[in-house]
């Protein structure tokens, strides 16, 4: 599998994350701010593992908490519906990091073959940022 495919559906899925509404779970509707948890946090951010259905920085009990491990068993399906096998990945992890030039979030994806790479998204839209 092409490792910017593995990008693209790792961004698509973290994309439901950050804008606030996940549909991508079935039969529930998560309503999250990940930004507002990432906001309250010393480190302005919080970390999702989709692979392990954890977090990190999240607060204990709190909304990511409870819908991390619903990501993660709605993984697998939302690969497969995007023509990816849910084992190409060896991890996918997604900063959302809260700060005063507004909110972004980084994947970090690892495909089977060890290859390792983050790209940077801006905004609720997830838009790629630009390097100037």
């Amino acid at each position: 599998m092409k490792h910017s495919k593995l990008h693209g559906v790792a961004h698509n899925f973290a994309d439901s994350l950050a804008s606030g509404l996940a549909f991508v779970v079935p039969h529930y509707v998560i309503h999250t701010d990940v930004y507002a948890e990432a906001a309250a946090t010393a480190e302005g951010f919080v970390i999702v593992d989709f692979l392990k259905g954890t977090t990190i920085g999240a607060y204990p009990d709190g909304e990511l908490e409870y819908a991390a491990p619903l990501f993660k068993v709605a993984f697998p399906g939302f690969c497969a519906r995007h023509g990816v096998a849910h084992s190409d990945f060896r991890a996918c992890l997604v900063r959302f990091i809260a700060g005063n030039g507004g909110n972004r979030y980084i994947i970090t994806v690892e495909d089977q073959n060890g290859r390792r790479s983050s790209r940077e998204y801006v905004g609720r839209q997830g838009k790629r940022s630009k390097a100037m």
